[in-house]
């Protein structure tokens, strides 16, 4: 069973990362913009959805985009907090994040929104939030390291995370405005 379930995980990373590719040039190819009001990548309620990361994740590090430093998940808990993992070449990250800022615009009182790019080089990265006018704090996981010690498998991933730094939801797949709503609201709220 154990074996099956990391086939279904490959074979579903798989297939997120080849339906990525968009406007900005990376390493990985050219990303197409989406638009998500056709439906085409709006999740269904059977979508497969990873298990909650354990633990506190406050202590977790990353890089800043736009200087040297480092920052962690506690400066951002003292508010519940949306973390979005996404990349220049991966369209429905792109396709996303205006519906991210949107929905962060009606909540920053209430939750933290926080970026974190996948991108290989940060002027990719900023040329994205300013392209898709994502104005809420992001930073850089490069090397995919912090990607992968949340167990996250699929691009967007989205944490859903309480002041305490448990993460109470973890979604794979692409968030509209209502749907990430609906998740905050469930999780956060």
């Amino acid at each position: 069973m154990r074996l099956f379930c990391r086939f279904t995980a490959v074979l579903l990373t798989v297939v997120i990362v080849a339906a990525c590719g968009g406007d900005a040039p990376s390493e990985f190819g050219e990303a197409n913009s989406i638009k998500l009001t056709d439906g085409a990548l709006i999740p269904e309620a059977e979508d497969v959805q990873q298990e909650p990361v354990e633990g506190s994740i406050g202590d977790l590090r990353f890089a800043s985009l736009v200087s040297d430093s480092h920052d962690t998940f506690a400066s951002h808990l003292d508010k519940p907090l949306v973390i979005n993992f996404f990349a220049a070449w991966c369209g429905p990250c792109r396709a996303e994040l205006p519906e991210f800022e949107t929905v962060y615009q009606e909540l920053k009182g209430q939750v933290n929104f926080l970026g974190i790019s996948r991108d290989g080089s940060t002027a990719q990265s900023l040329e994205l939030l300013a392209d898709t006018g994502v104005s809420y704090p992001s930073g850089w996981d490069s090397d995919g390291s912090l990607f992968g010690d949340l167990g996250l498998i699929a691009m967007p991933s989205t944490l859903m995370v309480h002041r305490n730094g448990v993460v109470a939801e973890q979604w794979a797949g692409v968030l509209t405005t209502e749907s990430l709503r609906d998740l905050i609201t469930e999780n956060l709220l």
